[in-house]
């Protein structure tokens, strides 16, 4: 019966080992190492289409992470039609995830982009809850039209980036 009981006590003690022996950091690695450096994963708005084009400025919301990466530029690009093919009609050029395109002056905004940091577990990946203010009239699309838009964000040394596209993503009125 003794041995029984050491035997129990022994297992027991390895299970306890084997549990609390464990830290969050080797898992957070591990998963951190499988993570992409840069991914943006969804692309809205919540106005309602068809827009006026003289006035109104669509405001896009999107979604990204980063894993030990400084981001860069940050571009949007509208298609014509319902695909994000060919020549764009437009693309407006942010040099980074924060603030006005490169066509803006000191006192005239033409487009801009902002985001706010969500809570992560990970130490080294960020999370990007992000806007993006398009001015419909500086962006060449023409009434009753229906355009496709694709995303592109990249890291501060270029070598890396992710797009995010919508299809037919919305439609243009003359009123």
């Amino acid at each position: 019966m003794k041995i029984i009981k050491y035997i129990s006590t022994v297992f027991i003690a390895l299970i306890i080992l084997s549990v609390t022996s464990c830290t969050k950091k080797a898992d957070v690695d591990v998963t951190e190492a499988k993570l992409p450096a840069i991914q943006l994963s969804s692309l809205g708005y919540q106005q309602s289409s068809p827009f006026v084009i003289s006035n109104t400025i669509l405001q896009l919301s999107f979604g990204a992470t980063t894993t030990n990466l400084a981001t860069g530029k940050f571009t949007v690009e509208v298609f014509n039609g319902t695909a994000a093919t060919g020549t764009p009609v437009k693309i407006v050029t942010f040099n980074s995830w924060s603030g006005t395109d490169v066509t803006s002056t000191l006192t005239v905004t033409n487009h801009s982009i902002g985001y706010i940091l969500q809570p992560t577990t990970y130490p080294n990946t960020k999370v990007y809850s992000g806007n993006i203010l398009l001015k419909l009239s500086l962006l060449g699309l023409v009434n009753a039209g229906t355009y496709s838009v694709r995303i592109t964000g990249y890291s501060a040394d270029g070598t890396k980036s992710s797009s995010y596209q919508q299809l037919s993503f919305f439609k243009t009125t003359a009123s």
